[in-house]
């Protein structure tokens, strides 16, 4: 496979003992983009790309290529892209990056392409996806989380908006490993993790914002500098801790700054916040949640793996989530077209009230 960037990647060649591993991705929208042009870079290893058909069109005219704040642009060009799973069978790993709402049609299809042997990197934003997965599949099936953002900028070109790494569970096998070292050695961090449940419980407490950026319309930056806003997001983490904490599990923190600290810093005033927070910002000044562009392209949200977890949980453990509740439910509204954005101050009132 050509590649526009050259890597050295001796330490593979000897990792791999001389074979190619076969790389799938399964669900190549902007995160498996993103990171499947970061695995192109390497000889040891063929990438095959299944996703749709107008993905497929768009990069055989526009190829393949990734930028971040932290990384000259790799390029992938021309790349090897399947809208049908059938080429699936020869994939020794395969990285599945579909929306945590696709996964049960999907299901089907990996049974019927995917040989049984063959470790499944699961990279779903929510809880529980790892166990849903090894309930319904005989593979191994290995948790990642991705704690930052990736934007598609123009036809075939994909930015990393934020800056994060891979959470990656910590396993044996020999070709997800091999994969995990190839991101690092291409600036894209990976940290191995024992503890998957505090890493997803960590990642949603970020993600609760997904819909409350949804539900104001705004760009990031400028809906996380609106105080009123900050406070909505701030009782809305204060009730998935008070669950994590009767749940008996403590979140990983993805900052500097200890979870529990995090609602106060939300309620601070706007100039202070931002300049405490500087780092922690979308670097985009026009970047959206990705429920946001859920909603603005008429597709269901993955608002039941996420706020809706909270409520859930809260129910489970007996803890009150009226904030986490009332974005679950203004999601639906918005979902169903029978409802417009909301400030703020319309939240605080709602909830007043």
């Amino acid at each position: 496979m050509q590649s526009g960037v050259q890597v050295t990647d001796n330490a593979g060649q000897q990792s791999t003992a001389g074979r190619r591993y076969c790389i799938g991705i399964v669900g190549a929208g902007k995160l498996g983009c993103y990171l499947g042009a970061h695995l192109c870079q390497d000889s040891a290893l063929e990438v095959k790309f299944f996703g749709r058909e107008t993905t497929a069109l768009e990069l055989a005219a526009h190829g393949l290529s990734v930028t971040s704040c932290t990384h000259h642009t790799y390029f992938a060009q021309p790349i090897a892209f399947y809208s049908s799973l059938n080429s699936l069978i020869e994939c020794d790993l395969v990285l599945l990056t579909v929306k945590a709402t696709a996964l049960v049609p999907m299901l089907a299809q990996l049974k019927h392409f995917l040989r049984p042997d063959v470790p499944l990197v699961a990279l779903q934003d929510g809880v529980g996806v790892g166990e849903m997965l090894s309930h319904d599949l005989s593979n191994p099936v290995i948790r990642a989380l991705a704690t930052f953002s990736v934007l598609k900028i123009r036809p075939g070109q994909f930015h990393r908006a934020t800056a994060g790494a891979l959470f990656w569970q910590r396993n044996d096998f020999a070709v997800v490993n091999y994969v995990s070292s190839t991101f690092s050695r291409l600036q894209l961090a990976v940290q191995l993790c024992d503890d998957m449940a505090s890493a997803e419980f960590g990642k949603l407490l970020l993600d609760l914002n997904q819909a409350l950026n949804a539900i104001s319309g705004l760009p990031l930056p400028q809906q996380l500098a609106d105080r009123d806003y900050r406070a909505v997001l701030a009782l809305a983490m204060r009730e998935w801790l008070a669950v994590c904490h009767r749940a008996g599990v403590k979140p990983q923190s993805y900052s500097r700054v200890n979870n529990s600290l995090l609602p106060w810093i939300l309620r601070l005033p706007t100039l202070i916040f931002c300049r405490l927070c500087q780092q922690m910002l979308p670097t985009d000044a026009s970047a959206h949640s990705p429920m946001w562009h859920d909603l603005k392209a008429n597709k269901r949200t993955e608002i039941m793996f996420l706020n809706d977890v909270v409520v859930r949980m809260g129910q489970q453990y007996q803890v009150p989530t009226p904030v986490n509740g009332l974005l679950v439910e203004q999601i639906k509204w918005l979902e169903s077209g029978q409802a417009t954005s909301m400030t703020g101050a319309d939240i605080l009132r709602r909830l007043a009230h």
